[in-house]
C-alpha cells in the first residue's frame, strides 16, 4: 500500500512531507512546480497522469532533471478507448452528413439525399500507438481499410496489435494522405512531430477526405488546415486539440461553419477519467518491488524524456 499526498504546488507538498518515493504530475500544474518538487523531495519515479507530456517539457529539459535523471512513466493507454470513439464519431459526423440532417430537422425539410457509407473506405492513422490501435479496431469493425504511418514502418505488430493493411514510414507519409478517405492524427508533441501535418499533406488529400486531430495540436499546422478547408481542398476536419488552448476567439477555425467539428480537448474527459488514469499509475506501481531500485524496474508505461 502507499500513502497518497496531494498538493497544488511544490511548497504545499513539501509542507506535508520531507521526501516522496514517487511524484505524479497532473495537467494544470506548472512544470516549474515539478522541478521544484523533484529537487526538494527527491522522488525516485515521476509519473505523468496523461499520456501527453508536453506540459512537462520544461522540467524534462531542465538542468535539475539532467543532474538527477529519474525514471519517467505516463498514462499511455488510459484514455485510448474514448479517443477512438471520438475518431469514429467524427468520421460518421461528416460521412452521414450530420450537419445537413440537423439543418433539415430545424427547417422541417424532407431531404432524401444519398447517404454515404464508411464500409470499404480507407482510414489513415498518423502515428500507430495505443490510441491509433484502438481506433483501428473500431474502424475494422466497420469494414474499413486501415493504413498507418509510423517512424519504423518495418516494425512487426506486437502480440495483440492490429496489423495495418499498409504501413508507411515518415519519408512516405504523403502516400497515406493521398490514399485515405479519413486521416486521424494521434501524434504527441515533440520536436519531430511539430507541424507534421501541414500544407503538403493537406494538398495530397482527396477533396472528399476528412481530417481528425486528437493527439496534440502542435502536430498540425492550423493555418494550412484552415486554407485547405476554405478552398475546399478537403471536405472537413474534426479537432479536439489545438496549437493554442483554449482556442482563441480570433482563430479562423471558429468561422468555418459545418466544415469543422471543434471540441475543447475533452474527448478523453470521461466519467471514469480519474479511475482510468489511476489504474495505469497502479500498473506501474505494481511493477516496482519493495526495496528495488526504481532505475532497475521494468515499468508498464515508460517514456523517453529526451523525445
Amino acid at each position: 500500500s502507499a500513502e497518497l499526498v496531494s498538493a497544488p504546488d511544490a511548497a504545499a507538498l513539501a509542507a506535508q512531507c520531507e521526501r516522496v518515493d514517487a511524484l505524479v504530475w497532473v495537467p494544470g500544474v506548472a512544470a516549474s512546480e515539478v522541478t521544484a518538487a523533484h529537487a526538494a523531495l527527491q522522488p525516485q519515479w515521476i509519473h505523468s497522469f496523461p499520456a501527453g507530456v508536453d506540459g512537462l517539457r520544461a522540467f524534462l529539459t531542465s538542468p535539475e532533471f539532467a543532474a538527477r535523471p529519474t525514471p519517467t512513466t505516463n498514462g499511455r493507454g488510459a484514455f485510448s478507448s474514448s479517443l477512438a470513439e471520438y475518431a469514429v464519431m467524427a468520421i460518421l459526423h461528416f460521412t452521414k452528413r450530420v450537419p445537413r440532417c440537423l439543418a433539415n430537422a430545424n427547417a422541417k425539410k424532407w431531404d432524401k439525399f444519398v447517404m454515404p457509407v464508411v464500409a470499404g473506405k480507407t482510414v489513415g492513422l498518423v502515428g500507430f500507438g495505443h490510441i491509433a490501435q484502438a481506433t483501428a479496431r473500431l474502424c475494422q469493425a466497420f469494414g474499413m481499410r486501415v493504413i498507418a504511418c509510423r517512424r519504423d514502418a518495418t516494425k512487426p505488430p506486437a502480440p495483440g496489435d492490429v496489423k495495418a493493411d499498409a504501413t508507411y514510414g515518415v519519408d512516405e507519409k504523403l502516400r497515406l494522405f493521398e490514399e485515405s478517405d479519413y486521416v486521424v492524427c494521434s501524434l504527441p508533441s515533440t520536436a519531430a512531430t511539430h507541424h507534421f501535418c501541414g500544407a503538403a499533406e493537406f494538398d495530397a488529400m482527396k477533396p472528399t477526405a476528412v481530417f481528425v486531430s486528437l493527439g496534440r495540436g502542435a502536430a498540425v499546422d492550423e493555418a494550412a488546415l484552415v486554407e485547405a478547408l476554405r478552398t475546399n481542398a478537403i471536405l472537413g476536419a474534426a479537432l479536439d486539440v489545438f496549437e493554442q488552448e483554449p482556442l482563441p476567439e480570433t482563430s479562423p477555425l471558429w468561422g468555418l461553419g459545418d466544415k469543422v467539428l471543434l471540441t475543447a480537448h475533452n474527448a478523453d474527459l470521461t466519467e471514469d477519467y480519474f479511475a482510468l488514469g489511476w489504474q495505469v499509475f497502479a500498473e506501474n506501481y505494481g511493477t516496482w518491488a519493495p526495496g528495488a531500485s526504481a532505475a532497475d524496474t521494468t515499468w508498464a508505461t515508460p517514456f523517453d524524456p529526451a523525445r
